[in-house]
């Protein structure tokens, strides 16, 4: 028999880990409590069309990229478009576009940072060379915390071939994005800080005080390497890796989520009931985010933030501005809205989304996403009454600062917003976004994905690395590897 394995939540962790154990044989399972796969980067249909559930944005799947080349092992190829301004970054003094051309994004620094523009341009050059070593790194498939031989990829051949990298990654080992700030004594020059806490929070999940230099250098430069939207989104993505699945005699089952799991000592597998399973089998792999148990999960140790969102749909005229190019793929909006505060963090993030309607005229239409972080507590303890109250407001509040960048209410046909109440009902916890890429949680103490129990593995935003579609991946790939070598 081949040996079973029932994968807890079809995010792009639990997926990417069942493609690569389908193709090397075993008999995978997996069970997902919503009504489509991806999790943080799948969708969810309202008004029949689909919105993004959260990640956008794809990366690594330029030519010699690193989900390009796991994509590539299972030959899967989404239909991909590039974007070559992929944001507008909306400081509260200045605006700073994001380009992939090198000599263009230079150029912006010079512009939008005037003020200390030689300093800012020493500063990112140090800030990719970094960037490189760990994109080199990550390629050589190294997977931390080093617990089996196997874990350390082929990363050996690379420090012999390239040991002034592993000198550098050694020094800045500890650092973080302020100590280097500090060098160049921009440490408290606020424009740049403004700018990297923004482009942090919702990469690291941390502002340049706290977040890790070697995982943030990536974040902030991978822009000049390719930044990528999927057709119909990346969820469709994840629909692709669920059908690769299914043909290697996998099982994928939606709208069942789990009711029980328990270890049987006797046969040494787990007993898994679902509202549509009821088996055994060797292995599991949770992607869910959500405990079953001590150790099953890393639920609630410093996973940071729960999400506002508002989903609006938009008249034909945006998408001729997007095609365009009048408009960015993305806004990020740091608000000095004093209102704001009491609810979210910034940046506040919106996101354009072209959509072929279905109707005879087939016209094309404009999905927007605005969401931003927020305490899920304030949400959770509110009355009903409150609740919807403080949502209204809230709504009105964030549709206010995008029109003050972007005049989009002329165009409005529909909005509708949800707080971490929402996801809770459709994604099953009200936290996302996985935990901040702290030196200690990057560097010193990451997350394994294997556990103290039995055969049960962890993947997704919750491991490392994990936060973030490709980091999510990437940790799912690294579990499948160690089950397959822990099987051979």
């Amino acid at each position: 028999m081949k040996p079973s394995v029932c994968i807890i939540g079809a995010g792009m962790g639990g997926l990417t880990a069942g493609a690569f154990l389908a193709k090397n044989g075993f008999d995978v399972t997996i069970l997902e409590k919503a009504t489509s796969v991806g999790g943080s980067a799948g969708f969810y249909t309202r008004k029949d069309r689909r919105f993004p559930t959260g990640a956008t944005v794809a990366f690594g799947l330029e030519e010699d990229g690193v989900l390009n080349k796991l994509l590539n092992e299972l030959n899967i190829h989404p239909p991909t478009m590039e974007l070559l301004h992929p944001m507008d970054v909306i400081l509260p003094d200045r605006k700073v576009s994001i380009y992939k051309d090198k000599m263009r994004w230079e150029r912006e620094l010079q512009i939008r940072f005037s003020e200390r523009e030689k300093d800012v341009l020493l500063f990112w050059k140090k800030l990719e060379q970094i960037g490189e070593d760990v994109l080199s790194v990550t390629k050589s498939e190294v997977s931390l915390p080093i617990q089996r031989m196997y874990d350390v990829g082929s990363f050996p051949s690379f420090a012999l071939k390239n040991p002034l990298s592993v000198t550098r990654l050694a020094k800045y080992a500890s650092w973080t994005v302020e100590k280097l700030l500090k060098t160049y004594n921009l440490h408290t020059y606020l424009p740049l800080r403004q700018f990297l806490d923004a482009q942090l929070i919702d990469a690291v999940q941390t502002e340049v005080s706290e977040a890790a230099l070697l995982p943030s250098s990536v974040a902030l430069t991978i822009y000049r390497k390719g930044s990528f939207t999927i057709e119909n989104g990346i969820g469709q993505l994840c629909e692709l890796l669920k059908d690769y699945i299914i043909q290697l005699g996998g099982h994928v089952y939606l709208s069942s989520p789990l009711t029980k799991v328990q270890y049987d000592q006797t046969t040494k597998f787990w007993q898994v009931e679902s509202k549509k399973c009821n088996e055994s089998f060797s292995t599991i792999i949770n992607n869910s985010g959500i405990s079953f148990g001590d150790y099953t999960s890393y639920e609630g140790s410093d996973i940071s933030w729960g999400a506002f969102r508002i989903d609006a749909i938009l008249r034909i005229e945006v998408a001729h501005l997007l095609q365009g190019n009048a408009l960015p793929f993305a806004f990020q909006i740091v608000s000095d809205n004093p209102q704001l505060e009491k609810y979210c963090h910034n940046p506040i993030y919106a996101t354009f989304h072209e959509f072929q309607s279905g109707g005879e005229d087939h016209l094309a239409e404009v999905l927007m996403s605005i969401s931003v972080h927020t305490e899920d507590k304030r949400w959770i303890q509110l009355s009903k009454e409150s609740y919807k109250k403080e949502k209204n407001f809230l709504m009105d509040l964030l549709m206010q600062e995008v029109e003050k960048v972007f005049p989009y209410k002329k165009h409005l046909l529909f909005a509708e917003a949800g707080t971490p109440i929402t996801y809770k009902r459709f994604v099953g916890k009200s936290k996302v976004g996985g935990f901040p890429l702290t030196v200690k949680n990057a560097i010193w103490r990451p997350r394994s994905f294997r556990t103290k129990l039995p055969n049960w593995y962890i993947v997704g935003e919750q491991a490392f690395p994990g936060p973030g579609t490709l980091s999510a991946a990437l940790s799912g790939y690294y579990a499948s590897r160690a089950i397959i070598k822990e099987y051979s």
